[in-house]
């Protein structure tokens, strides 16, 4: 095989395993009598997993959301008799297929409308031993933008069986199965009618959580929810859904995601009025979508959601833009008003009469958007579509620096300031492992990669299988110190499931992580509010004053860059959602100064 051959399987594999990826599960798992557990649907027996404690793959949380039950609330699964073996993970939820998704190919269809269902990991404890075991908690939402990913893709036993707690990693609806506002029928609850059904699914996990919890050795009152990226997304939104009240005691937020959608309610209708044009001509009552209109024009509130709920799971893809790849244009968790408050964000963590005040971890990687720009071609030279080489290196650098800075603003620094000053504690974190190195010699992974979006995930779950290209990221030149840096991260995430304060991560030696200040005068003044988890070869774990906002990252690129096309060009490569009306604002007088061309960061 060539060298540059090579190089090119690489970074395809980077691509495959990077963000959210699937861990080899076990395809012969062999049922344990050990691992029999008493739920209150029926009676499940697990398997011993190869971390040496017990698992249960594909238990049923809630009842299929097939059919009439499309697009609406969550119900309890039905009940089965006899005994049921959890031996294999579900089906994931209806998606399709992605490179940073792991469940098949890039655009090719996958999953089943018949996915509420959960994976559960735990210390092997006999049936006597786990009833009175009251172990914590720690509920696992997948990442994915809300369109990809299943419980499935990370493997909890390791974590469970370390740091003795209880491990439960969900599925949840996804895209327009998962957030949509069909048409209102009589019957409908208000939850029915919300729109947001995916964030109803991790609602429904947790109360089965606090139902089952114990027949596994778990606490239902000790339950950390803990995500990353749109699983952060899905996490946030627990701490203002009223119905989660009491579900869940401490949160985790890895590298919060895209936030809440902007789903006002004639787009919303739009959307809706689209697949219901497609179902029609589907059904043969229309031609075209043309003809379609009138049609749909005379029929009840009853026959329009019918029709929608009959129709192909494929065909309602196909009315979204690019459903495939352009995340942002599919439809995702937003606040409408009745399972999510509606307002702004910042305002409802100032208010603890507004959302669920326990304590929150907050985090993000030092190189968040380098995974998603080592296959930008404004920045790197491809054969056969793949990245081998980086264009311009200092350019690379520093836009990866700008978007990171800009993430921490958004996902750590403004919530933890807030929580920290109107609501429970809240801790702030960055992870800076950058240790990959050089593969065949001269492609720098390290640089490349370096501490990118996703990659925290196998240190927080000490799972380092991640498909058969693991060796590229995971080796033996730097085995030893990621174990360590690994064993102290899952130390820290399980102390604060413990105690709602991850403390020194239940190490006498460890260095102690000290709460973000809850003081406004603690603002302009020098205070430990970051931990670093990173190698001693670059510092080790360490706590840092190390903040930013919005408004420094602009400035930053104001002093940093001589050329002024430069810097509207960074500006623009920073602030990438298509609506942000802080940085149109800002825009305006940043783009005089520059001479930049456009009244808008970005078109619309």
């Amino acid at each position: 095989m060539t060298t540059a051959l090579r190089a090119l399987i690489l970074l395809s594999a980077l691509a495959l395993t990077a963000c959210t990826t699937s861990p080899t599960q076990s395809t012969l798992a062999i049922a344990d009598d050990a691992a029999t557990r008493q739920l209150d649907s029926g009676l499940i027996r697990g398997f011993a997993n190869v971390a040496g404690g017990h698992s249960w793959l594909g238990i049923p949380y809630a009842a299929p959301p097939v059919g009439e039950r499309r697009w609406r609330a969550p119900l309890a699964p039905a009940n089965w008799a006899g005994r049921r073996d959890t031996l294999h993970a579900a089906s994931p939820c209806i998606q399709y297929g992605s490179p940073l998704g792991g469940v098949g190919g890039a655009g090719t269809k996958q999953g089943n409308e018949d996915c509420l269902y959960l994976n559960v990991y735990a210390p092997r404890l006999d049936p006597t031993s786990a009833r009175g075991a009251r172990l914590p908690v720690m509920v696992w939402i997948h990442g994915g933008g809300n369109t990809v990913g299943h419980a499935a893709f990370w493997d909890g036993s390791v974590l469970a069986q370390r740091e003795n707690v209880i491990v439960v990693m969900i599925n949840y609806r996804l895209g327009p199965f998962g957030w949509f506002r069909p048409p209102a029928q009589d019957g409908d609850t208000p939850e029915d009618r919300s729109g947001n059904y995916g964030t109803l699914d991790t609602i429904e996990a947790l109360r089965w959580v606090a139902r089952n919890a114990a027949a596994f050795g778990g606490d239902p009152s000790n339950v950390t929810v803990f995500g990353e990226s749109a699983g952060g997304t899905n996490a946030l939104a627990l701490l203002i859904a009223p119905q989660a009240r009491g579900l869940f005691h401490r949160m985790i937020i890895q590298s919060l995601g895209f936030g809440f959608a902007r789903q006002d309610e004639p787009a919303a209708l739009r959307a809706t009025e689209r697949a219901l044009l497609v179902a029609l001509q589907r059904a043969g009552r229309a031609a075209d979508a043309d003809s379609a209109a009138p049609v749909a024009a005379a029929l009840s509130s009853a026959e329009r959601a019918s029709l929608l709920r009959a129709l192909d799971p494929w065909e309602l893809y196909s009315t979204y833009e690019r459903a495939a790849s352009e995340w942002d244009r599919i439809p995702t968790v937003f606040q409408d008003g009745h399972v999510l408050r509606s307002g702004p964000i910042i305002d409802l963590l100032a208010d603890p009469n507004q959302h669920h005040d326990v304590p929150v971890i907050l985090g993000t990687n030092r190189d968040e958007p380098k995974i998603f720009m080592a296959f930008d071609p404004r920045h790197v030279r491809t054969a056969l579509g793949l990245p081998i080489s980086l264009k311009d290196p200092v350019r690379y650098e520093r836009e990866a620096r700008y978007r990171s800075l800009l993430w921490k603003a958004d996902s750590v620094d403004s919530l933890a300031e807030v929580l920290a000053r109107h609501g429970a504690p809240a801790w702030g974190y960055r992870w800076d492992w950058d240790e990959q190195g050089r593969a065949f010699g001269f492609v720098d992974i390290s640089r490349i990669v370096g501490a990118a979006h996703g990659l925290e995930i196998s240190f927080v779950l000490g799972q380092f299988d991640v498909g058969p290209q693991s060796e590229l990221l995971f080796h033996a030149d730097n085995e030893a110190p990621r174990l360590h840096l690994s064993e102290r991260m899952m130390g820290y995430w399980a102390e604060f499931a413990r105690r709602g304060d991850p403390a020194s991560g239940g190490r006498p030696d460890g260095i102690a992580w000290s709460p973000w200040p809850n003081d406004a005068a603690a603002e302009g003044q020098l205070r430990d509010r970051l931990m670093i988890f990173d190698t001693p070869a670059d510092g080790g774990i360490r706590m840092a004053d190390v903040r930013i906002d919005r408004d420094a990252v602009v400035q930053l690129m104001e002093r940093e860059i001589d050329v002024a096309t430069d810097r509207c060009e960074a500006f623009r490569a920073t602030f990438r959602n298509r609506v942000d009306e802080w940085a149109d604002r800002v825009w305006l007088d940043f783009s005089r100064r520059s001479s930049c061309l456009g009244a808008r960061v970005r078109d619309r």
